[in-house]
């Protein structure tokens, strides 16, 4: 057999590579590209970086800034996880204030996830943030107010998409998940699934309201006397509009039903007086208060959170399968000592 292969190379004329190595430098995207874009394997986990054009650039371009028009994001599953082949549970998980990149999210929840359960992860990339960042922008400091809208918008357009994507590369069931300011954009993409994607963000009151309110009082007090109350008025209204759950649609009660907040009771951060109770906004939703500020319930309950999401799943889809056994029994919904 071996001759017989040695015979047949004789009669082949062609040869390769006939003009040698090729470019260098093509050389070394071809390497970049397999090790970062296609994926990483370290230790149990396989790694895989992608993008995809947001939505929202190509309904509204000229508010969205070149960096953020490319939605990048981080897919965590087991190395040993046949892509698009096998099904497995995933979490598209949100970043919070000031959180950059995919390792800290990995680190803390990602890894933790696939190892125990498990559950592989999305970790989507905020806009404005890491691979997102303007140029001209330093750090997490937004240049301007109306980027944190733009930045709820684009994750809500962003997260029905791969969604959607998830479903056809069978990473099911998919759960929602975000600490800090990453919990206030899962929240507001809840909203929008499995509903159609509407442009209630953009087509509000709030601009009509806010400048008849300003005509208003110009006409009967001294400009040079209000201006520090208009600048806390006008950021009133616009923080409840666009970033209070009463001004969106309301999710199908099936979801409702399936979905968890969890609250700090010492938190220094979250409104407590003045603002509606979430069971008014979303009837039926699960509350849990643990006793920690915002800070370090980050920081020392990284277990409770793994384990309510993997909780939460389990009751989405009872028949999932986790390699940790977990023990569901009700959640009821609780008030905070100091209330």
């Amino acid at each position: 057999m071996m001759n017989f292969d040695n015979l047949f190379r004789c009669f082949i004329l062609t040869q390769s590579s006939v003009r040698g190595w090729g470019n260098p430098f093509h050389l070394q995207e071809i390497f970049t590209y397999r090790r970062e874009k296609i994926g990483k394997q370290k230790g149990n986990q396989n790694y895989i970086n992608a993008q995809f054009r947001s939505p929202l650039a190509n309904y509204l371009p000229h508010l969205v800034p070149s960096q953020v028009a490319t939605a990048h994001f981080q897919l965590v599953l087991s190395r040993d996880h046949r892509f698009g082949i096998d099904s497995i549970s995933i979490r598209i998980c949100y970043a919070g204030t000031g959180d950059h990149g995919f390792s800290g999210r990995r680190l803390f929840t990602a890894v933790p996830l696939i190892n125990q359960y498990p559950i592989g992860s999305i970790l989507l990339e905020n806009p404005y943030y890491g691979l997102r960042k303007p140029s001209d922008q330093s750090r997490s400091s937004l240049l301007y107010v109306t980027n944190l809208y733009i930045m709820g918008e684009v994750l809500v357009l962003e997260t029905l998409m791969l969604l959607h994507w998830c479903q056809k590369m069978k990473l099911t069931s998919a759960i929602l998940h975000g600490f800090s300011l990453g919990g206030h954009m899962t929240s507001l993409a809840f909203t929008k699934w499995p509903d159609l994607p509407s442009r209630q963000f953009y087509e509000n009151k709030a601009s009509q309201t806010f400048y008849d309110y300003l005509r208003e009082r110009n006409r009967s007090i001294d400009s040079n006397k209000i201006v520090l109350n208009l600048i806390k008025d006008m950021m009133r209204l616009l923080m409840d509009e666009f970033t209070s759950l009463c001004n969106y649609s309301r999710s199908v009660q099936s979801n409702i039903s399936n979905a968890i907040f969890i609250a700090c009771t010492h938190d220094g951060y979250a409104l407590r007086d003045g603002i509606p109770h979430m069971n008014d906004v979303w009837p039926g939703i699960h509350i849990r208060y643990i006793p920690h500020g915002h800070v370090n319930a980050f920081l020392f309950n990284q277990l409770g959170f793994h384990h309510t999401a993997a909780k939460m799943l389990q009751r989405q889809e009872p028949n999932v399968k986790l390699k940790k056994h977990l023990i569901i029994s009700p959640i009821f919904v609780t008030t905070p000592k100091n209330s």
